[in-house]
């Protein structure tokens, strides 16, 4: 049998076209490497530097305009992340970072060469880096925002440590703006991860029946000793626990670990809540942290029972009592 194969192998030859004939730079856009069909929660300088090239991929960066005038990563593009932008909007009684009309998502979106559902383009989000970590949580934030615009959590990923973890890798920056060709983007907007104040009065000190209630805001601000300029009241929503967003970025601004993570779900809500039984609610002080929890909750630990609340402290100290 053995044989008989080496006799056909030059038959075979003959009819197969030879790698070498294949010119080396049509071989290298043509083939996608393995490491890139990978596409995490999370993806790291170097996947984002060897993949960008080879998938339907938009590359969002979400830092000022500014900071993007002055170097961004190549063929990205600036929709930057502020509090009226593509990615939130006021909402009812002026609440902060509420979800803005889908239409101008979609909107957004098709005019930077995502499309949807056909191509189902994957997007990569880049933040800043910052103490407070306002700008890390930009990312987890639009995330959501995106969630909401019709997108599977699937196609939506983070560049860990954003934009100084690039440039902390020597890879290239550019100053070149570029023409992104518009696509047309489809979808149905989704509101089933987010819940409103009468939801969360109803699930108050549900403990015992595995409803857990999160606050993402500092530890201060949680206990009442520092009190936010959009909260009227100090304190927290009754029976929530506290688990500070801050804590879920290493100093240099990347993620922790899942380990490191689920360590700290578990030093707040114990065994009472798992992947199959019970209820998280992440809410903080108008909808930013509280994003951050959900991302960190749902994307990296693999929760499916959250929801959040996004009209948070802002919202609910204007109609109920908080506690010490």
């Amino acid at each position: 049998m053995i044989g008989s194969l080496a006799l056909l192998a030059p038959a075979l030859a003959g009819l197969l076209p030879s790698v070498a004939a294949v010119p080396h730079d049509i071989a290298a856009r043509t083939i996608t490497p393995l490491a890139c069909l990978i596409f995490g929660d999370t993806v790291s300088p170097w996947w984002l530097n060897k993949c960008q090239g080879h998938l339907d991929l938009v590359v969002i960066d979400l830092r000022s305009a500014a900071e993007y005038a002055a170097g961004h990563i190549p063929g990205s593009v600036s929709l930057p992340f502020e509090p009226v932008s593509a990615w939130s909007d006021m909402g009812p009684g002026d609440l902060l970072l509420e979800m803005p009309p889908s239409t101008n998502v979609f909107a957004t979106l098709g005019s930077v060469g995502v499309g949807n559902p056909s191509p189902a383009t994957k997007i990569v989000l880049v933040n800043g880096v910052g103490v407070p970590a306002f700008p890390q949580a930009a990312s987890p934030r639009v995330a959501t925002t995106l969630k909401y615009a019709g997108i599977s959590e699937g196609r939506v990923s983070v560049l860990d440590g954003g934009f100084p973890a690039w440039l902390s890798e020597s890879l290239p920056s550019t100053t070149v703006v570029p023409t992104p060709t518009p696509r047309t983007y489809t979808a149905t907007e989704d509101r089933s991860f987010l819940v409103n104040i009468s939801y969360v009065a109803a699930n108050l000190n549900k403990k015992s029946q595995g409803i857990y209630l999160i606050d993402g805001r500092d530890e201060a601000v949680y206990n009442g000793s520092v009190m936010e300029d959009w909260a009227l009241k100090p304190g927290h929503i009754p029976s929530a626990v506290n688990l500070p967003a801050k804590h879920v970025w290493n100093a240099d601004g990347s993620w922790k670990s899942p380990l490191e993570l689920l360590a700290q779900l578990r030093g707040a809500v114990g065994y009472g809540v798992s992947r199959s039984y019970g209820k998280i609610i992440v809410y903080c002080g108008v909808g930013g942290y509280a994003s951050t929890w959900y991302f960190v909750l749902t994307r990296i630990l693999g929760f499916e029972n959250v929801v959040m609340y996004d009209g948070s402290a802002q919202e609910w100290s204007r109609y109920y009592d908080m506690e010490l």
